[in-house]
């Protein structure tokens, strides 16, 4: 898989790589936004049904409203 050079998974996986995969450290144990993909963003934002709207990396707070 070809990860972007920001991406915290790209050294998990040249650490997979460089020690034959051992031990349990797999994608999962990572938090991960489900709407833009950030992982451990600071805050989650959820709407009036407890669903998420994105993350403090992709929704951002105005004064105006457009």
């Amino acid at each position: 898989m070809i990860y972007s050079n920001d991406d915290p998974m790209a050294i998990l996986a040249m650490e997979m790589e460089r020690t034959g995969d051992y031990g349990d450290c797999g994608e999962d144990s990572a938090l991960k936004c489900p709407i833009c993909g950030a992982y451990e963003p600071e805050y989650y934002y959820l709407d009036d049904d407890e669903e998420c709207i994105g993350c403090s990396e992709c929704v951002y707070r105005s004064d105006v409203l457009f």
